[in-house]
């Protein structure tokens, strides 16, 4: 999905840490950088989908995300 959006994101593996990164969309900043490792490596594709929601506020994830967060706020509570 990122991809087809022209966001550029990728993950890789080293020793037992996944490192995650998304390309910047601010010209001539460095890429958003995380690493995850032990019990917290599930958290790499909620970080990178978090950024991409933030930092691409126009791209498909992030309209999706809004629909999703506006029908939980109409649910009671």
């Amino acid at each position: 999905m990122l991809r087809t959006a022209g966001i550029e994101a990728g993950a890789r593996v080293v020793g037992e840490r996944i490192h995650v990164f998304l390309k910047n969309p601010a010209r001539g900043e460095p890429p958003l950088a995380a690493s995850f490792g032990g019990a917290h490596i599930v958290r790499a594709a909620d970080w990178l989908a978090a950024c991409a929601v933030r930092y691409y506020p126009k791209s498909a994830l992030a309209k999706v995300w809004s629909v999703i967060l506006s029908a939980t706020a109409a649910l009671p509570r």
